[in-house]
């Protein structure tokens, strides 16, 4: 598809492809510098609806990100911060219904499908083992 988002210029992801990565860590600074110079990653600030600085990333080298870092402030999780840990984000045409299908074949609603300003809706689940996953539809803008 060649459509796109507010936040993404390039084409928005099929069913089932893996579309963002996002590393949730609790120094930021330390991790911004850890990440560019063991993979040479150029990392910026980006704009962060959700009011905590959050950084934008290309694993790839080109100009578009292909992941974000930000760090865990227990204000912006209700006072417990989950512990550090990377997210790999798939994007699904219909994450409400992704997330029932999941529940039907053994897996669990981790956080449950929400509304991202400016990006779409995402949701965790996780697998009948346990392992989570996110799950992202992007904004589909003409």
């Amino acid at each position: 598809m060649a459509q796109e988002t507010e936040h993404f210029t390039g084409p928005i992801p099929a069913q089932g492809e893996f579309c963002w990565t996002e590393i949730a860590c609790t120094d930021l600074a330390a991790c911004k510098s850890f990440y560019e110079n063991v993979f040479g990653w150029q990392v910026s600030d980006a704009k962060s609806d959700e009011g905590f600085p959050y950084l934008e990333f290309s694993s790839s080298g080109v100009a578009e990100p292909d992941g974000g870092m930000y760090g865990l402030d227990p204000k912006f999780f209700g006072g417990h911060a989950p512990p550090p840990h990377i997210a790999i984000y798939v994007a699904v045409d219909d994450v409400d219904s992704a997330a029932e299908q999941a529940v039907k074949l053994g897996g669990s609603i981790m956080r449950p499908p929400t509304d991202i300003q400016g990006v779409g809706r995402m949701c965790v689940i996780s697998d009948p083992a346990g392992a989570p996953v996110s799950l992202v539809t992007l904004i589909h803008h003409s």
